[in-house]
C-alpha cells in the first residue's frame, strides 16, 4: 500500500541558519535514525513514525527527501556501504608497503565494525532477505563493488610484484575473510556470551582475535621464504 504525504510545503528552516543548511541538516538526522530502525527492524518491521520522532521532524519530510519507504531504505543501505568503503579510501594505502597496508586495512575493519554496530547489523538485514534491496542500487552497486575491491586487488598485485606476496591472489576471497572475521564477533556477540560464556566484545578477546586475523591473513598471503640449500 502506497503512502502519501502533503509535501509542498518543503523542508522547513531552523532558527538562524540557512534553508539549504537546515535541509541538510534533517535528512543527515533523518539518515541516522533510519539505519538505526532498518538495522534493528529490517524493511518491513521498519516504521516511518518512529524514524520522525527519533529524527525530531515531521514524518513528510521523508517523502520530501526520498519519495517514500523503499527509497529510503535503499539510500540508508547505499550511504552505510558508501561510509566504509570512504573510510577505507582515507588509510592511503597505495603509499604503504604492501604488509603494513593490509594490516591497516584489516584494524580499520574491526575498528569500524566496533564503532558502527548499526552498519554491521544492516548488513545482516540485508542478507536475511537475500540481498533483495541491495540488487536495487543500480550503478552505485558497481561503484560499491569497484571501491570494496579495486584497492585490495592493487595492493596484493603490487605485494605480489614487490616478491611480499604470493601470486593470483583473489582480492574477493582476501576481501571476505577480513569482512567475516570483522563482523561475525559483533553479529554474534549476544549468543556467544550468554551459550558459550565468550564475550566477543571484550577487549582481551578482541585483540586476541585481531591477531589471529593478521597471522592467518599472513600466512594466506605472504610469500614464503625461498629454502636456503645446506
Amino acid at each position: 500500500m502506497n503512502q502519501t504525504a502533503d509535501i509542498s510545503a518543503g523542508p522547513p528552516s531552523a532558527g538562524s541558519s540557512s534553508p539549504s543548511d537546515a535541509g541538510s541538516d534533517i535528512r543527515e538526522r533523518l539518515m541516522q535514525a533510519g539505519l538505526h530502525e532498518f538495522a534493528h527492524f529490517g524493511f518491513k518491521g521498519a516504521r516511518l513514525e518512529r524514524i520522525a520522532a527519533a529524527a525530531d521532524c515531521a514524518k513528510r519530510m521523508i517523502y520530501y527527501y526520498f519519495g517514500d519507504k523503499e527509497a529510503f531504505y535503499i539510500a540508508v543501505l547505499n550511504e552505510a556501504y558508501s561510509a566504509i568503503r570512504s573510510s577505507e579510501a582515507q588509510l592511503d594505502l597505495d603509499a604503504l608497503p604492501p604488509s603494513e597496508a593490509l594490516h591497516r586495512l584489516v584494524r580499520n575493519s574491526f575498528d569500524y565494525h566496533d564503532r558502527n554496530v548499526d552498519f554491521t547489523r544492516l548488513v545482516l538485514v540485508e542478507n536475511l532477505q537475500d540481498g533483495a534491496m541491495m540488487a536495487r542500487l543500480g550503478g552505485d552497486a558497481l561503484r560499491l563493488r569497484a571501491a570494496a575491491l579495486e584497492p585490495l586487488d592493487r595492493l596484493l598485485r603490487r605485494g605480489a610484484q614487490q616478491g611480499v606476496f604470493r601470486d593470483g591472489l583473489n582480492a574477493a576471497d582476501v576481501h571476505y575473510f577480513i569482512s567475516a572475521l570483522s563482523a561475525f564477533r559483533i553479529d554474534h556477540s549476544g549468543t556467544w556470551k550468554t551459550l558459550l560464556n565468550v564475550d566477543l566484545l571484550s577487549p582481551e578477546v578482541r585483540q586476541r582475535h585481531l591477531d589471529m586475523l593478521l597471522t592467518t591473513l599472513d600466512a594466506h598471503v605472504l610469500k614464503p621464504p625461498v629454502p636456503v640449500a645446506l
